[in-house]
């Protein structure tokens, strides 16, 4: 049996139907003829299938009805097509004209925009210029007038400190004039206490001594070896007529080094007819072999040099030593030994420096960054003259209660031309080491 799937359907028209109708014709045709081979299917279902003898089956259909329904079924639907494809042009056009329009409305309003914000700008500028210039110039004239305040008010303030300062200077200067005076006065009844208490002591000392020398043996007994030499050199000057003393220092001479005059560096005192005394950084670095005496007319030779053990250069300590000479010096009126001051206190005027008068100051004058502290065996001086300074050079002081004679009181130990105070080797706190060596004492 066949297959329905298998069945051939002929489609035979009376007329050629795609020769007449044009594109859009052809596809409503093409559906009608979808249309009928369907109902001619569902028609052909319905009777007995047929047999494998049975022949091709042949359809006949006379469309030309239903063509011509379609074709002005078509032919319709292009008017409306047309209808509203004319529609759609109409409303295509307005939408574009409108948009045209629009576009140029809105264009416009945009430059109508961007020129009133340019107007706004330049408004914003000119009104921003002008708050500037008017906010500018209040603070200005704020400032001025705020300056102009705090330049009174820093006047009459710094007026006013300035009162205060004089009143205070004014309170300052008035208290101190009268803690000067009260400490001037303090000082000078200190002063004329220890003045009288030593005017006391002195006579009582003196009373002593007057005691003591009618027993010659006795008051030799209480003298040190430098008194009792001081002593003779007194008699001996009394002896060849020496009545006067000049206050220059007549006792200053040089020393040679192998020939060559050393005086620009050191200078030495006669103590006694053997003995000169000078520092000893003088004789640690130079070789003394000669003395000159007496304005380097008396000429003698070393014998020995004695430089104290405790001496040192850094730091200048116990700058003090003795050259011995060979033979002894004849006196005369101006070449004879000079005494050595013998008492615990310092002497308050008559120091003399080569004809040049010196003052004993306070200690603290001479303090420096090299000195913070003297010695009990140095002093503080300061010459009244300016003058150069040499290594030995021997400061004296002129005693004229009895007979007038020259004291040594200290030894310069450091050659010096500035116009300050300056250090000296006070020689009282040697005396034990000069004696020793010039005076010693002879045993029983």
């Amino acid at each position: 049996m066949r297959s329905a799937s298998y069945t051939i359907y002929k489609l035979r028209t009376a007329k050629p139907i795609w020769l007449k109708i044009e594109n859009c014709e052809k596809k409503m045709v093409f559906i009608a003829l979808i249309v009928a081979l369907l109902q001619a299917a569902s028609t052909e279902g319905s009777n007995q299938e047929p047999s494998l003898d049975d022949v091709p089956l042949s359809i006949y259909v006379d469309a030309s009805k239903e063509i011509d329904y379609f074709i002005s079924l078509a032919k319709s639907i292009d008017e409306k097509q047309r209808i509203l494809e004319e529609a759609l042009a109409r409303l295509s056009a307005e939408v574009k004209a409108t948009e045209e329009r629009w576009n140029e409305r809105l264009s416009a309003e945009v430059k109508e925009t961007q020129r009133l914000n340019e107007r706004m700008s330049v408004v914003v500028k000119a009104t921003e210029e002008r708050w500037n210039e008017r906010m500018s110039a209040v603070v200005k004239a704020t400032e001025e007038r705020w300056n102009e305040r705090l330049s009174a008010e820093v006047k009459e303030t710094q007026w006013l400190i300035e009162s205060k300062i004089f009143r205070m200077s004014v309170a300052v200067k008035a208290t101190e004039e009268r803690w000067n005076k009260r400490l001037s006065a303090e000082v000078k009844a200190t002063e004329e206490r220890w003045t009288e208490k030593m005017s006391i002591l002195e006579n009582k000392f003196k009373n002593l001594s007057n005691q003591l020398t009618k027993s010659p043996d006795i008051a030799t007994l209480h003298k040190r070896p430098a008194e009792l030499a001081c002593e003779k050199i007194t008699s001996k000057l009394q002896s060849i007529g020496v009545t006067s003393i000049t206050d220059v220092a007549v006792h200053l001479g040089a020393f040679t080094e192998g020939g060559f005059k050393l005086w620009e560096l050191c200078y030495f005192a006669l103590i006694d007819t053997r003995f000169v005394l000078t520092a000893a950084d003088c004789l640690s670095s130079h070789n003394v072999t000669t003395l000159e005496l007496n304005l380097y007319i008396v000429l003698k030779k070393v014998k020995a040099i004695h430089i104290h053990p405790e001496f040192s250069i850094n730091p200048a300590l116990n700058n003090i030593g003795l050259i011995e000479m060979n033979s002894e010096v004849e006196y005369t009126f101006d070449l004879y030994p000079a005494c050595m001051y013998t008492s615990a206190f310092n002497p308050k005027s008559g120091l003399m420096e080569r004809g040049t008068k010196v003052q004993i100051v306070a200690d603290s004058e001479c303090l420096n960054k090299h000195t913070t502290q003297l010695l009990p065996n140095q002093m503080c001086v300061k010459s009244l003259t300016h003058n150069c300074r040499q290594k030995g050079e021997p400061i004296f002081v002129l005693n004229e209660e009895t007979f007038s004679k020259h004291q040594l009181v200290g030894i310069i130990g450091k050659r010096s031309c500035i116009d300050e105070p300056y250090v000296i080797t006070n020689v009282f706190a040697y005396l034990d080491f000069i004696e020793s060596i010039v005076w010693p004492k002879k045993e029983n």
